[in-house]
């Protein structure tokens, strides 16, 4: 099963995630994703100011390093603007 990883961009600073997810394909990855913004917006008392996790981005790269999806925090159905 290919695996993706899910790095976390915050302007021009770049977190690489080093263990990556398995996941059938980048619609599952894109779930996961979903899955992963959906939790810290859920959870303010863990992560903190909720309008500063609007800049942050996701930069999904597959195995050989190659970006195959950005997914963006702001818009996500976080119910934050």
């Amino acid at each position: 099963m290919p695996r993706y990883f899910l790095n976390l961009r915050d302007r021009g600073t770049l977190i690489e995630d080093p263990e990556g997810d398995e996941a059938q394909d980048i619609a599952e990855i894109l779930r996961i994703a979903q899955a992963t913004i959906d939790d810290i917006f859920g959870r303010p008392e863990t992560y903190g100011d909720m309008r500063r996790w609007n800049r942050f981005s996701f930069e999904i790269t597959d195995e050989a390093g190659e970006l195959v999806l950005t997914v963006p925090f702001a818009g996500n159905g976080n119910g934050v603007g």
